[in-house]
């Protein structure tokens, strides 16, 4: 009971309509819902539609009637999509060349970062394999502004960052380096200088606010988080190899602060923000070994003594409901811990409809319920509590890697083939 009143009592504080999950992982990236009436079985009676998605691994986000993605329409097409919430039915597409460029062929996609949409605009980043392109579309799909060359960028597996806009500013992030234990990326000299940065855009024009440069790091995944500090200030939490983790003045682009202990390995999943208390994990596809886990109720990092289970996630972000944190490892672990403290309360095998799971997608939680979406194509949901309660596991049409997103009481899934959009049938909507 614990649990629950604490779970109901953190949502309570920030309700929010569907607009709201209008960005990776949701509301401020938490990953967490206020919502009812969401099933835990997908079978014909929930499925309320169903559409093919084109290649991509960007995760939907929501506008009011719109859910959004990006994908592969062709060899050297991609595009941005809008499907109508109601009934899947396409809105509208905005669709661009490319040049094809390296990228990871398993894990990684010419259309892998999720779009950004506020009351205005909607707002993309990706890689033309040599720079970080941005661009702004209105809500028709009619292209607002588009900047060709935001930042340099070069890297063997392409990048996967998300933008986020705050206070009429879009973050983008380049953060790479052109060689690694002697790999060398480039021969270019001139590529071979170019700097990581983190770059502030106008979001009505697309033009330059501020750039930070800095150090060259192993490529990162991870979407940066809003934190709003006393007076009504903001700066925006970055974590990566080279810096570790900062806190960035929203306007100046300054650095507030740094928390750096000499990380070596990478920053993949998103960071959780929660009652100014700051998680992430940095690791390799061999593991996780080094986490942040700070205090930022001072204005400045403090690191916090912080219980280091084995299994950590790698991939999936953390998920915080609560004085709890879920951690869903990529080998299918699910731990529950004490946000604060890392001790654990319990650690569970999260099992798809045919036996072991393993994950690159972030859960979710809403309606008491955590989802957790598998690379062998399972929908698994875990009731969300102090003890570990697996409620369903259904079989998808493909494997998942993107993350699902929760609005007006329906579920938004793509896998590798589909949007799915489950809910209860004849359940009045917002």
């Amino acid at each position: 009971m614990k649990l629950t009143l604490a779970f109901f009592t953190l949502l309570s504080v920030s309700a929010f309509s569907a607009q709201d999950w209008s960005r990776f992982r949701g509301p401020n990236g938490s990953g967490v819902a206020e919502t009812t009436g969401l099933p835990a079985v997908v079978d014909d009676s929930t499925t309320l539609w169903k559409v093919p998605a084109g290649k991509g691994w960007s995760s939907p986000v929501i506008w009011q009637d719109m859910v959004i993605l990006t994908a592969e329409t062709a060899p050297t097409k991609r595009a941005v999509i809008a499907y109508s919430t109601k009934d899947g039915k396409e809105l509208w597409k905005h669709e661009e060349e490319f040049v094809p460029h390296p990228i990871h062929k398993t894990y990684n996609t010419y259309a892998s970062s999720s779009a950004f949409a506020d009351a205005e605009r909607i707002y993309i980043n990706w890689s033309s394999g040599t720079n970080i392109q941005a661009l702004a579309l209105d809500h028709q799909g009619k292209l607002v502004w588009r900047n060709d060359h935001v930042a340099d960028y070069i890297h063997e597996h392409g990048t996967g960052i998300s933008p986020i806009v705050v206070d009429g500013l879009m973050i983008v992030r380049s953060e790479f380096d052109w060689q690694r234990d002697g790999k060398v990326y480039t021969e270019d000299p001139e590529q071979q200088k170019w700097k990581s940065c983190i770059v502030a855009l106008d979001a009505k024009t697309g033009k330059q606010s501020w750039k930070l440069e800095i150090p060259n790091c192993l490529n990162t995944f991870s979407t940066p988080v809003v934190h709003e500090l006393k007076g009504g200030k903001k700066e925006i939490i970055c974590a990566d190899t080279g810096s570790g983790v900062m806190g960035i003045d929203l306007k100046t682009g300054k650095i507030n602060w740094q928390h750096n202990p000499g990380y070596k390995q990478r920053s993949l999943g998103s960071g959780v923000l929660s009652d100014d208390f700051y998680f992430c994990t940095f690791g390799t596809g061999g593991g996780v070994k080094e986490i942040a886990a700070l205090d930022l109720k001072g204005g400045k990092p403090q690191a916090v003594p912080f219980d280091i289970p084995k299994g950590l996630p790698y991939v999936p972000s953390p998920l915080v409901i609560g004085d709890k944190m879920y951690l869903l490892g990529d080998g299918g672990i699910m731990r529950c811990v004490e946000f604060k403290t890392g001790k654990v309360v319990y650690e569970e095998r999260v099992e798809g409809t045919q036996g072991s799971a393993k994950f690159f997608s972030s859960p979710v939680a809403g309606d008491g319920k955590i989802f957790c979406a598998s690379q062998q194509g399972d929908l698994i949901v875990i009731k969300a509590g102090t003890q570990f309660e697996k409620l369903a596991a259904s079989k998808l049409d493909g494997p998942v890697n993107s993350v699902p997103a929760i609005g007006d009481k329906r579920l938004f899934v793509r896998t590798a083939n589909s949007l799915y959009c489950i809910g209860t049938k004849g359940q009045p909507v917002p």
